[in-house]
């Protein structure tokens, strides 16, 4: 089925629009960013559909300003299943320590999307953000290779160095 162009040129814009007016968004007070995971055919729409509703229930609960922004699109197809961006903004003047209301929403975010059958992440890796989540996703046999290759590999630790320390979530 072919459905044209328009629609994936019109998520370009919104990734570049978050990705590159962010840091000017945030002088009118919206702090905005996007987040990505990949899950089974069967899983995506149950993930994109309960991902929306809790970061919408989560913010009416928190009694946060206005309403939020908060969609969704399929990025990459595969036979197996998809990659799904989640763009996610919020107006945040009156709100205290808004960055990190910003990362607990986007937790509460990841949670539902692990929840429901989807991944840490897609192709932006686990990094900093995720590394709290390894345990939930990886067995302690795992962590405890992972963590002997990473030596074995590197053990001056010059590549990555202090990243994947397993930190506490906020």
């Amino acid at each position: 089925m072919k459905a044209g162009a328009e629609n994936g040129r019109r998520g370009y814009q919104l990734t570049y629009s978050i990705a590159y007016i962010r840091d000017f968004l945030m002088n009118y007070y919206i702090i905005a960013e996007s987040f990505e995971t990949s899950c089974s055919w069967s899983d995506a729409l149950t993930i994109c559909d309960n991902v929306k509703k809790v970061l919408r229930d989560e913010y009416s609960k928190r009694g946060l300003p206005e309403k939020p922004f908060v969609t969704s699109r399929i990025t990459q197809v595969y036979r197996t299943g998809v990659a799904i961006y989640f763009y996610f903004g919020f107006y945040y003047k009156g709100v205290e320590n808004p960055s990190e209301v910003y990362l607990e929403l986007e937790n509460i975010a990841r949670e539902e999307i692990l929840r429901c059958g989807g991944s840490l992440s897609h192709h932006h890796g686990i990094g900093k953000i995720r590394e709290s989540y390894l345990p939930d996703i990886m067995s302690e046999t795992a962590l405890k290779w992972k963590q002997e290759i990473k030596h074995g590999l590197d053990p001056q630790n010059v590549f990555g160095a202090g990243n994947q320390n397993l930190r506490q979530r906020i």
